[in-house]
């Protein structure tokens, strides 16, 4: 029981860590040649549920969320409140948490066993965040164009398109690249400290495996 209350306390330890993260990405901006600068926001939220899983990753977006919505300024542009999450881009901040459950549920629990390099979990790491940085803009698109809409301008898809999606996507490109080793690399790394068992539940189903072989 002492041991299952002190996993509990460093998951949940993890997850604040990685909502801080998240938090601090606002802040972080790489500027490019084609002055449309390169934010890690999004890219913090994708890590966070590929190395800790969907429910705990989602639940580090969740946290970053709530801090925002009660004035804290965290999100982009270091700003907060409400307003944000309500405006015509809070739909990409709801995003980040759909896009981090995603990747999470997608890849599930972080195993110890994964430092084992694995091309076909590599191969499912990369459609994983690929699906995951594309969901970011499902709820975003829209949400921008019906705000829009509701403030009087006329946007349709195509400008929503060009205004909020076409000029990020060599970004989230660079992104998606990085995401993909680091999500490899560090999944196990984060199962070591939250899921230490992992290892010998693995050796006792590779053992049991083994004996209906030879049976």
């Amino acid at each position: 029981m002492k041991d299952r209350s002190f996993r509990m306390i460093l998951r949940s330890t993890f997850t604040a860590v990685f909502a801080a993260i998240i938090c601090v990405g606002c802040l972080v901006a790489i500027p490019t040649p084609g002055g449309v600068p390169i934010a890690v926001q999004n890219m913090f939220c994708i890590l966070a549920g590929g190395i800790l899983g969907g429910i705990q990753g989602a639940g580090a977006v969740g946290l970053f969320m709530i801090l925002g919505a009660i004035g804290l300024p965290v999100f982009a542009g270091a700003h907060g409140g409400m307003a944000c999450l309500i405006g015509p881009t809070g739909g990409y901040i709801w995003g980040y948490f759909l896009a981090a459950l995603a990747i999470g549920l997608i890849l599930g629990t972080p195993h110890t066993f994964e430092k084992k390099f694995n091309i076909m979990m590599w191969l499912k790491i990369a459609i994983a965040a690929l699906l995951a940085y594309v969901i970011v803009y499902v709820p975003g698109i829209p949400w921008f164009i019906h705000v829009m809409k509701e403030q009087g301008k006329d946007v349709n898809f195509a400008k929503a398109l060009s205004w909020t999606c076409i000029p990020f996507i060599p970004g989230d490109l660079i992104k998606l690249f990085i995401t993909i080793p680091l999500v490899a690399v560090l999944r196990p790394i984060a199962a070591r400290y939250l899921y230490p068992n992992d290892k010998k539940e693995e050796e006792e189903l590779l053992n049991s495996l083994k004996n209906n072989n030879e049976n």
